[in-house]
């Protein structure tokens, strides 16, 4: 009984947001009905939340999980970032702060690690390459990544993120053909190490602190 209503939660939180995306039907993308992957995701993520964390802060995990499983899909397939996901996301974060899951400060030096500094080295970039190496859909989901996270577990999801995706480029160079244009979505490997991260933090507090103080 103790996972009866997670479980059922999860699936309720992977149905709607299946919904959304159909509803949106970004380049003509859905998914099918026949397809549980959202819904596994849900069920997952809201199963290890309520049986590891305080109720206000599973509800926050669980559904920012969901969200940004959401934003993945997405620009998997599309390579865009729908804007009601990232205000959903915003949402949820205000919701954190006011029943003080998160701290305010540390969630505006969040945001400011993730999507400040990306979006400095994008114009960096810019201005040596004239190539657009993220997109702003990517800083808009680093606002919701980082004030979630805090500026520690950001850094961490940035440069985890950024390994997943370069690994993940080079081996769809090996078993197809080397394409230095070949873009890669960012948002499924920031969803990754963002959860990843916070997992990690769960399971060894004491590695994040060290970073912290130091």
């Amino acid at each position: 009984m103790e996972l009866t209503l997670p479980v059922f939660g999860g699936i309720i939180a992977g149905y709607a947001v299946r919904r959304i995306i159909n509803w949106l039907s970004i380049d003509g993308y859905v998914v099918s009905s026949k397809d549980p992957s959202i819904e596994l995701i849900g069920v997952a993520s809201w199963s290890w939340a309520f049986l590891n964390l305080p109720l206000t802060e599973a509800i926050l995990f669980s559904s920012i999980v969901i969200v940004l499983a959401g934003i993945a899909f997405v620009d998997y397939k599309t390579f865009q970032i729908p804007l009601i996901f990232i205000l959903i996301g915003l949402g949820l974060a205000l919701f954190g702060i006011v029943m003080n899951v998160m701290h305010i400060s540390s969630a505006l030096w969040g945001v400011f690690v993730g999507a400040m500094i990306p979006l400095m080295i994008m114009g960096l970039l810019w201005m040596i390459t004239k190539r657009q190496g993220m997109g702003f859909g990517d800083i808009q989901m680093g606002v919701v990544l980082g004030a979630w996270l805090g500026p520690t577990r950001m850094a961490i999801t940035l440069f985890s993120a950024s390994v997943l995706s370069l690994l993940t480029w080079i081996g769809v160079s090996i078993v197809t053909d080397f394409d230095k244009d070949r873009a890669m979505p960012m948002a499924p490997f920031l969803s990754i190490a963002g959860t990843g991260t916070y997992v990690g933090s769960f399971y060894y507090p004491e590695f994040f602190h060290l970073l912290i103080l130091q």
